[in-house]
């Protein structure tokens, strides 16, 4: 029984608990009051026969006092006559002072009878005039008031099963309504495990189940991003994967095209060295293949050291000494272009844990990337600050320079291997130097502010 009642649908529980429930509370009212007006009628019974008896000796008592012999037989036997009496006999004693001169008996006497009956007193003046022994059939009062009650109670039932009825099929509809937004919820929980996450259920009420379909598309939400999210880092996985299979085959690539250029160039010196001609042209194309290799080899040379980047050994240093010596190794170039070089170093930055050549690599590059930028404009000028960051836990270092730059929707990028707005560039020397900074907890930007083209480099202090 208890795994049919689990098996069965919500709604058929719902409805099976409301029949029992309505069936329950009236069945038991109607008891109630089925047995309080059975022991109301029993107790009015019992009222009237004590009635009965105090009236048919008060007509006794009456009638005996005016000497009335014949009134006292009528009333016998017209109470005689009543079928709820099972026995009733009367003794009047003889008594001259009301003229009584022998005892008068109406009825059959029965002595076992009258041990179990107790008899009603006639007296007058405190003297006992006589005695009425009355027994009523209670056996056949008590079959007519059940008969009574079970009639009452028939249309009780009946009106009680209309009503039960009525009410079930009141709780049908609205158990249906109820069960309207769960079954709804249900389908499309059932769409949402096939893989569907569109699905929206607009909050039908404010109660618990307005909430419960809120939580849902909450959690549809949720869940759809969770989804997007994964399929993103599968595929971002999936095309780090190739990318790793890429680089390693590139590497091999660039590798063996350094060996052919390295051939090609000793050649083509060889060919330069030995030929003697004055065709002007042959000599420029010899050029040509001389610049266009070593082009070739400093793109296989960059590459190969931005595939093969070594761990930095890391070490106590201080980075202005690194910015100073790095633009004492371009000095040369500095006052060959005629650049302008502000110096804002701050002597109180501290320490920084780090790889010295590898950070003086970071810093050349940067400083090389400003020259060639300020290479073309009046007034060039490079500006160079390190300064305490980040409630002086970190270190800052910003190279600026007033050049043409780059576009603010470029700063994005010019990280990115291969990406570079010079005609000539490899573009991977900044996304070597952002490698080096990774490699060293720290972070690097770029950003294009008041016509100057800012890099900071953020490195944590030691």
């Amino acid at each position: 029984m208890l795994k049919f009642i689990k098996d069965i649908s919500l709604k058929t529980k719902l409805l099976f608990s409301s029949f029992v429930i309505l069936f329950f509370v009236i069945i038991t009212v109607n008891s109630i009051a089925l047995y309080t007006i059975y022991t109301t009628l029993v107790y009015r019974n019992s009222l009237r026969n004590n009635a009965r008896k105090k009236t048919c000796v008060s007509q006794l008592k009456f009638f005996l006092l005016h000497k009335d012999i014949v009134s006292i037989k009528n009333v016998f036997y017209e109470i005689n006559r009543d079928s709820y009496i099972k026995y009733l006999y009367i003794n009047v004693f003889k008594d001259k002072k009301i003229g009584i001169k022998h005892q008068l008996y109406l009825g059959l006497y029965n002595k076992k009878l009258i041990i179990n009956i107790t008899p009603e007193l006639i007296k007058h003046d405190d003297k006992v005039l006589g005695k009425v022994y009355v027994q009523f059939n209670i056996k056949k009062e008590l079959q007519h008031i059940r008969l009574r009650v079970f009639w009452v109670a028939a249309r009780f039932y009946f009106i009680s099963f209309i009503i039960i009825f009525i009410g079930l099929v009141i709780f049908y509809f609205i158990i249906s309504k109820i069960i309207e937004p769960l079954i709804l919820l249900k389908n499309n929980m059932a769409k949402v495990s096939s893989g569907d996450y569109s699905v929206h259920i607009e909050p039908s009420s404010k109660d618990e189940v307005g909430s419960l379909a809120d939580i849902f598309n909450s959690m549809i939400k949720s869940i759809k991003g969770y989804t997007e999210k994964i399929e993103l880092i599968s595929k971002e996985r999936e095309e780090l994967n190739c990318m790793a299979q890429m680089g390693e085959m590139s590497t091999m690539v660039a590798h063996e095209i350094k060996n052919a250029a390295y051939v090609i160039n000793s050649s083509n010196k060889y060919i330069k060295n030995n030929l003697h001609t004055k065709d002007k042209k042959l000599i420029e194309f010899i050029n040509i293949i001389e610049e266009e290799l070593k082009r070739l080899n400093n793109m296989t040379v960059g590459f190969m050291n931005f595939a093969k980047q070594r761990e930095p050994k890391l070490t106590d240093i201080n980075l202005n000494y690194i910015i100073n010596e790095s633009l004492q190794i371009l000095n040369y170039e500095i006052k060959n272009i005629n650049i302008k070089i502000i110096k804002q170093l701050d002597n109180s930055i501290g320490l920084t844990k780090g790889d010295k050549e590898l950070l003086k690599q970071v810093i050349i590059n940067l400083l090389i990337n400003a020259m060639d930028a300020v290479s073309n404009v009046k007034n060039p000028t490079i500006r160079i600050t390190s300064s305490a960051a980040y409630k002086k836990d970190k270190i800052s270092i910003s190279i600026s320079d007033n050049g043409e730059g780059i576009k603010t929707l470029n700063t994005s990028n010019v990280f990115k291997p291969f990406f570079t707005t010079k005609k000539s560039g490899t573009g991977l020397g900044l996304a070597i130097s952002s490698r080096i900074v990774f490699l060293h907890k720290g972070s690097i930007k770029a950003e294009r502010i008041d016509g100057f083209t800012v890099f900071t480099v953020i490195l944590p202090k030691r």
